[in-house]
């Protein structure tokens, strides 16, 4: 449904607008990517591609990976997922500010992000073909937003672990977002990949669960992720 895409393209880019408001607020001592800037087009794309009403099943992550979605725009955005299985290639910028040890790569780039290829992997599984997500599954992220610590290895800080005022600000604006796409998109279940992400999908109305997050750094994810989600998403109804 086209119009519901253009909306959903409307509503990020006035999100897009509020995220960049708080962040000049933010005064933590950090790098921020925000993809919904520079790979503008790639995210667009797929919304335009794969945003359906109504969809049965959302899919939330927290924020971008620094070699996913800081990379591709796309959530869990691990490359060859998004080159080969969504097949989505736009025109990727770079940020304004980059960590010197983070550069931006876009469809570029050779590392692979161990989470976003376990999770394109199992959806891949289930749908060979990913047009045929459409009105089943729709993923997004929580926040937008990558932080990195300004040391040479360039941490990856996670939203909880920002300062509380910085958190107060962005969780205001992205809780908006993420309600108004589940109330276009006409969702059935939501299902948060971590807890974290369960948690900002807590509701009186809509069914919301959690499925184990694919990240390399969860040893319990790396005996058999696919599986272990296979099993949880039976149990939830979805598989």
């Amino acid at each position: 449904m086209k119009d519901v895409s253009n909306k959903l393209i409307q509503l990020t880019r006035d999100f897009n607008s509020e995220i960049e408001n708080v962040r000049s607020l933010i005064k933590d001592d950090i790098y921020i990517y925000n993809p919904l800037n520079y790979a503008s087009k790639m995210v667009e794309a797929y919304i335009r591609e794969y945003a359906f009403s109504p969809t049965k099943y959302l899919f939330l992550g927290m924020n971008p990976g620094p070699f996913g979605m800081a990379q591709t725009g796309i959530p869990f955005g691990e490359v060859n997922a998004v080159k080969n299985y969504l097949k989505i290639e736009e025109t990727i910028y770079s940020p304004k500010k980059e960590h010197p040890n983070r550069k931006v790569e876009g469809l570029e780039i050779k590392r692979s992000e161990i989470s976003g290829l376990r999770f394109w992997s199992l959806l891949e599984k289930h749908y060979p073909n990913a047009k045929d997500m459409k009105g089943e599954i729709y993923v997004a992220n929580y926040c937008p937003l990558l932080f990195l610590s300004p040391v040479k290895t360039a941490r990856n800080i996670t939203p909880d672990k920002l300062s509380k005022d910085t958190r107060a600000l962005l969780y205001k604006v992205c809780d908006k977002y993420l309600f108004d796409t589940i109330d276009l998109l006409n969702c059935e279940k939501l299902i948060g990949v971590g807890k974290f992400a369960q948690s900002k999908l807590k509701n009186d109305k809509i069914p919301y669960y959690s499925i184990l997050h694919p990240s390399p750094a969860s040893p319990l994810a790396n005996k058999g992720w696919v599986e272990k989600a296979e099993e949880q998403l039976k149990d939830i109804g979805v598989l």
